[in-house]
């Protein structure tokens, strides 16, 4: 089998930090998403942190709180600059479209990500470096329908000003197809 998942891990959990219904942003990424995206289970928006993460993690919440809370205890909240349209580009004909940080964004959220992973070094599965993005939606169709998403998304979102990263979340999922819901949220404080 191709890169099985162990038993530890699960594509049904995620540590992430997520664009809150009080973000002013929010309901307009929303509209773009649910335009775009092709499951239900899509429809949170988040910038996953580590990913596939523990297997049930709403069993494990008081272990997985205090790693949480030790890994980002002199972490401050992040002013998020998510000013720019970006992509995946997983085959000839299909596309992730996604919006990429500013470069401070970037680098705090790769720092974020990196203290994470030094606390869950168990949830090493994925291999490509951290990526941080907020995806809103797939292009399929190739290089004119993915050019046409970016456009009618850049029309409707940017410019998008900074918003508040205040927290990492837990995020669990009955299925695939069930969308994440937050199972825990670690603020930080800085």
């Amino acid at each position: 089998m191709k890169n099985a998942l162990p038993s530890h891990l699960s594509h049904q959990a995620a540590l992430a930090v997520i664009l809150h219904e009080s973000s002013p942003h929010y309901d307009g990424v929303q509209r773009v998403r649910a335009a775009t995206t092709r499951r239900s289970s899509a429809g949170r928006r988040t910038s996953n942190l580590l990913y596939p993460f523990l297997s049930a993690p709403s069993e494990q919440l008081p272990m997985i709180a205090e790693r949480v809370q030790r890994a980002v205890a002199n972490v401050a909240p992040i002013d998020g600059g998510f000013a720019s349209l970006s992509q995946f580009q997983h085959s000839a004909r299909r596309a992730t479209v996604f919006l990429a940080p500013d470069a401070s964004t970037h680098d705090a959220l790769v720092s974020l990500q990196a203290k994470l992973q030094a606390a869950f070094p168990e949830c090493d599965h994925d291999k490509r470096a951290f990526a941080p993005h907020l995806t809103l939606g797939q292009a399929e169709g190739g290089v004119q329908a993915t050019a046409a998403l970016r456009s009618a998304m850049e029309a409707q979102l940017l410019p998008l000003p900074p918003w508040a990263i205040a927290s990492v979340v837990v995020l669990e999922r009955n299925g695939r197809d069930d969308p994440f819901r937050v199972v825990h949220q670690v603020p930080l404080r800085g």
